[in-house]
């Protein structure tokens, strides 16, 4: 894909206030525009197609490159290699999927940026093993949630906290903290030209993660589906009592459904007990082991608990 020669560059750091400008004026696309978009550049190798995704996403990429402003590279090759990202995203995006293009993109961007951060630091400085890279990329976000100086030494008790956050051995924070203290300030100076927006906009993102987000949506998705077909799976009357008793805004009692069938309290029970078994059942057998998913077996396993009988 041919477009990076059209996109609007940024040579130097002092640029960047009339980059954000300028990326600012491309216009975002709505769900059915992306689709439109997405199948013309995969079908018919539309490049104005495939310029038209990336440009709307700029401003996206260029919000997540400015996070990683702290590790003391170009803000340009950042931003460089956050577009690259994009564009990667953009060749294997599948609109059928049902995952909008920036959610997608999020993690080719990450991606692309952690590559060009771990090739440009000394492997001495962040380490080989999955622990110290996982510290390395999230180390001064976690000073900074318990407030800890960006310089200083870590308390033992924020060292446990980092720790128990990270799933790492105390040690090796301690350690990482020394390789990495004074080398770089993530309070370096931004340019501005007006008093429209401040840069730090730019900086925070307060939202969650987006490969777990994306991995979330997944999951959440998949489990809709299993309960579903779970409850395609029951009898007439039981899919009633299990809708009336757990899904509905005002649920009935079990005198109540009694009543509806003609049968006595107990055995609406004895229906529903049976239900909820065929429920769990295809649950596991659909979701497997899958820790993820767990949450969808626990919250079944708790509905005779609700009051409301």
């Amino acid at each position: 894909m041919s477009v990076l020669s059209n996109l609007p560059a940024l040579h130097s750091e002092g640029g960047l206030s009339r980059y954000l400008a300028v990326i600012r004026k491309f216009p975002l696309l709505s769900a059915a525009d992306e689709a439109v978009y997405a199948r013309r550049w995969h079908e018919q190798g539309d490049r104005e197609a495939a310029y038209r995704l990336v440009t709307s996403h700029l401003r996206l990429a260029a919000k997540l490159a400015l996070r990683y402003r702290g590790y003391g590279l170009p803000i340009a090759d950042l931003i460089s290699e956050a577009n690259l990202g994009l564009m990667h995203a953009v060749k294997r995006f599948k609109p059928e999927k049902g995952v909008r293009l920036a959610t997608y993109a999020m993690w080719w961007i990450k991606a692309t940026v952690h590559e060009y951060i771990l090739k440009s630091w000394s492997l001495v400085k962040i380490g080989t093993t999955a622990a110290q890279k996982k510290l390395f990329f999230n180390l001064r976000k976690l000073k900074s949630r318990i407030s800890a100086g960006e310089d200083g030494d870590l308390s033992p008790e924020q060292v446990k906290y980092i720790a128990d956050e990270l799933a790492v051995d105390s040690r090796e924070v301690v350690e990482m903290n020394g390789r990495m203290r004074g080398d770089i300030s993530l309070n370096l100076p931004m340019a501005r030209e007006d008093d429209s927006e401040e840069m730090q906009d730019w900086l925070v993102d307060r939202a969650p993660d987006p490969e777990s987000q994306l991995s979330e949506a997944q999951d959440r998705d998949q489990v809709r589906r299993a309960l579903k077909d779970a409850l395609a799976g029951l009898t007439p009357r039981e899919q009633h009592i299990i809708g009336a008793r757990f899904l509905a805004e005002q649920p009935k009692t079990l005198e109540e459904l009694g009543a509806t069938f003609g049968v006595s309290r107990e055995r609406i029970r004895q229906i529903e007990v049976r239900a909820l078994q065929k429920i769990r059942g295809a649950l596991r057998a659909r979701l497997g082991g899958n820790a993820s998913q767990l949450w969808a077996l626990e919250a079944v396993a708790n509905f005779p608990r609700h009051p409301i009988g």
